[in-house]
């Protein structure tokens, strides 16, 4: 199973689903389960931003190495789930690739919090990228216990 984490650019939010995802599916030996993320408006082969990486480094993830990817039409038929950080990267990607609406979600869906859009921490303080990756650590959390547990 391949999940693909989407944002607006690939600098934050995505970035820190798809290390943060990733290390739980490594904790849990969860090896059928692969994970990536793209931007919308992504460059390609940007660097995660600073406080991103700060962020990741206090949990133990190292991000050095990351660089950020444009999403492609490619990218979302290789996707089993796409994972959305907005409603508005929702309707793009539904917009780009009518067939895989139906397997896109928002993040926060998996939350049970009431909110539907992640907001974007870019250009933020180290305090804002830590906020917002709180806010979308419980939905990951979830949607690790939905998908990763009915994998193995």
């Amino acid at each position: 199973m391949h999940i693909l984490f989407v944002c607006t650019g690939n600098t934050c939010r995505s970035p820190m689903c798809e290390a943060y995802f990733r290390l739980l599916c490594e904790q849990a030996g969860c090896k059928d389960v692969t994970v990536g993320s793209a931007g919308i408006f992504a460059g390609g082969g940007a660097p995660a931003s600073e406080n991103c990486i700060r962020v990741m480094r206090q949990l133990g993830i190292e991000m050095d190495h990351f660089r950020n990817t444009q999403l492609t039409i490619d990218l979302l038929d290789k996707a089993d789930w796409v994972i959305a950080m907005t409603n508005g990267h929702r309707q793009h990607i539904g917009k780009i690739s009518p067939q895989s609406q139906s397997k896109t979600r928002l993040l926060m869906e998996f939350a049970d919090s009431g909110e539907t859009d992640v907001t974007d921490p870019f250009g933020g303080n180290i305090e804002e990228y830590r906020q917002c990756f709180d806010v979308m650590k419980k939905a990951l959390d979830n949607l690790f216990l939905d998908l990763c547990h009915n994998a193995k």
